[in-house]
C-alpha cells in the first residue's frame, strides 16, 4: 500500500470552504471573541483506534477555559457550533484542559475544537494505491 502524496496535494491545492463562509465564519467569530483571522486548512479524521482515515477542509477555534490573571473568556462555543452546523461544518476533534488546576501549574488553560465542512470531507482511501502484495495471504 503506497499513500500517493501527489493526489493528496491535488485534493489539498483543489478543496477549499467557500470563500463567503469563511467571511461569515471570521465576522462572527471576531464578535464573540474568539478571535481574527480564522485560516482554512485540512484537519485528519480519526477513527475510534486514533488511525487517520480521512481529511477535511475545516479550522480550529481555541478558547480560553481559566486564566489566573483575566479569568476565562466568555464560552459561546456551545452556540457556535450549533451555528456552523447549518453552514455544513460539524466538530470532528475537540482537545485540552478545560480547568486550571495544580497538574497545569496554575497557567492558562485552553480548549480547541476542529471544525470540519463537511462537503469537502474525503476518504484516506482515495490517496492510497494498493499493490499485489497487500492481497498476498
Amino acid at each position: 500500500m503506497k499513500f500517493r502524496h501527489s493526489k493528496f496535494r491535488e485534493w489539498e491545492e483543489n478543496t477549499h470552504i467557500p470563500e463567503e463562509i469563511m467571511d461569515i465564519v471570521n465576522f462572527i467569530a471576531e464578535k464573540i471573541g474568539h478571535g481574527v483571522g480564522i485560516e482554512e486548512q485540512t484537519i485528519s479524521i480519526y477513527n475510534r483506534g486514533g488511525y487517520v482515515i480521512g481529511y477535511a477542509k475545516g479550522f480550529r477555534i481555541v478558547h480560553c477555559t481559566s486564566s489566573y490573571s483575566d479569568g476565562p473568556s466568555a464560552d459561546y462555543s456551545k452556540e457556535f457550533a450549533k451555528w456552523l452546523k447549518g453552514l455544513d461544518f460539524k466538530i470532528e476533534n475537540s482537545y485540552g484542559d478545560n480547568g486550571m488546576d495544580c497538574a497545569t501549574n496554575w497557567h492558562d488553560t485552553y480548549w480547541t475544537n476542529e471544525f470540519i465542512y463537511e462537503p469537502s470531507e474525503v476518504s484516506e482511501e482515495d490517496f492510497v494505491m494498493w499493490e499485489e502484495k497487500d492481497y498476498v495471504v
